[in-house]
């Protein structure tokens, strides 16, 4: 798997992570095959998610946690097509979230796939970011594919990091005479 997005934006923005890579690049199946995206909750909030498509017929459902869930995996969205790609409303309003709560993961449950499985159309994540970050505040969003294969966890991983840009004041250069 691979992550990428805005290497910086602006406080408030609105910032999209592209995946890639989304595949079980073995020629055996695997079970219990899925992508997780961590968000960086510390810096921004979901608001909806491009699914893409995937190379074998089947459905898949999404499932997310919050910072009030427990842990507790909720159902977004259930028995979507792997052949067509869906734009998923994850913002709070549309998932019903208290005020205070906010997606913290999200997760992209397949099942069993076989060999080869892939994704078709690339998946996007579009998260607004908070206004209240300082200049320079660093954040990472992490994420990770996988699957089971005889009892054993087979995973992947990556992280994009991004920075704050805050326009600072212009500064005043000392005159030269001309």
């Amino acid at each position: 798997i691979k992550k990428t997005g805005y290497v910086e934006v602006m406080p408030g923005q609105q910032i999209r992570y592209t995946l890639s890579g989304i595949a079980n690049n073995s020629t055996t199946s695997l079970t219990s095959f899925y992508w997780r995206d961590a968000l960086p909750s510390q810096a921004v909030r979901l608001d909806k998610i491009i699914t893409g498509t995937y190379n074998v017929p089947g459905n898949y459902k999404v499932v997310y946690q919050t910072n009030l869930s427990n842990g507790t995996w909720r159902t977004m969205y259930d028995n979507l097509s792997t052949m067509q790609s869906h734009t998923l409303d994850a913002s709070p309003a549309a998932l019903g979230l208290a005020s205070n709560e906010y997606v913290t993961q999200v997760t992209f449950l397949f099942g069993r796939v076989p060999g080869g499985f892939r994704q078709g159309e690339t998946p996007y994540i579009y998260c607004d970011v908070l206004s209240s970050l300082p200049h320079e505040y660093r954040f990472a969003n992490k994420c990770d594919v996988g699957g089971m294969w005889r009892n054993q966890w087979i995973q992947a991983t990556d992280r994009w990091v991004t920075i704050i840009y805050r326009g600072g004041p212009v500064p005043t250069l000392p005159r030269t005479g001309y």
